[in-house]
């Protein structure tokens, strides 16, 4: 939600051009730059924001799954606990916007008004330019657009890391598990973890690694024109691709969707208990962290 309000207010568009790159509003609040700039930098803030809650969304699922009994540890305003990283990456990833990549008239040269018709001097925006000539000829590199870029990096990486970790543990769970269900039961969870599988990588493809590419092309100085604004389009779809993606993954939801009459219930015996807790905790948890 706050990225999208974000989003509407700015209307970021993104330039990729030599070794540099630059992000500014083009909505109604791109004049004057002391507003806009720091609008650009919260906007770049709620990625930040959007890509860790999803890590935080995978860990609420291992402990749902692994260690169901920690589940009511996070009940109630505990699950707040949830949000402490997510916040403290989103703040971070704000800092870097408005103290290293603010706008300087080096920066300002990227040519923006062939492509989009704006004078870079006038606007408000958030750019890292990672080396450039001086007016001797020497290249002056500027090591802290450098670390606010791998700043970023390191941040993706980490959530990239946790739900990777937290899905390949949680699917040793369910494995273990197997040899205690029924077969419905093991089925169930069978569908849960492929649509798990689902929601790690259409992350990954459509948001992590394309916003990790346009911070590191400028490196070698390799330009993506227009491309570099599929980020952001990617961002504002993915919410409602991930509700799909369970939607039509777990075949009780899919045949409710496509009108299909449904089958026999699912029963759990005493013995599947702990499989029977994990999968209600897993559907909490998506009704609280999506």
């Amino acid at each position: 939600m706050v990225y999208a309000v974000v989003e509407i207010l700015t209307q970021p568009i993104m330039i990729v051009h030599g070794s540099g790159w630059l992000i500014f509003a083009d909505s109604f609040i791109k004049f004057p730059p002391s507003i806009s700039q720091p609008l650009v930098s919260l906007y770049c803030a709620s990625f930040g924001l959007c890509v860790s809650l999803l890590a935080s969304h995978f860990v609420f699922r291992f402990v749902a799954i692994c260690s169901p009994n920690d589940i009511r540890k996070l009940e109630g305003w505990n699950l707040l606990k949830m949000y402490i990283f997510p916040v403290i990456f989103s703040v971070v990833w704000f800092l870097m916007g408005v103290i290293p990549s603010k706008p300087i008239d080096v920066k300002s040269e990227i040519p923006v008004n062939e492509t989009y018709g704006e004078n870079t001097f006038e606007l408000g925006y958030v750019g890292m330019l990672y080396y450039h000539p001086s007016n001797s000829g020497e290249t002056i590199i500027r090591w802290a657009d450098f670390m606010a870029c791998f700043t970023c990096c390191i941040i993706m990486q980490t959530c990239i890391t946790v739900m990777i970790v937290c899905g390949w543990k949680t699917y040793q769970k369910m494995g273990r598990l197997g040899s205690s269900m029924s077969i419905k039961t093991k089925d169930l969870n069978n569908q849960l973890f492929r649509a798990l599988i689902i929601q790690t990588l259409v992350p990954i493809l459509t948001m992590f690694t394309p916003v990790g590419l346009l911070l590191i092309l400028p490196m070698f100085s390799i330009g993506v024109g227009t491309l570099a604004n599929a980020p952001s389009l990617n961002a504002g779809i993915y919410p409602a691709l991930d509700a799909t993606i369970v939607t039509f993954m777990i075949r009780d939801f899919r045949e409710t969707v496509i009108c299909r009459r449904r089958g026999p219930k699912v029963s759990f015996s005493a013995a599947t208990s702990e499989a029977l807790y994990s999968v209600s905790a897993e559907n909490h948890a998506s009704g609280n962290l999506s």
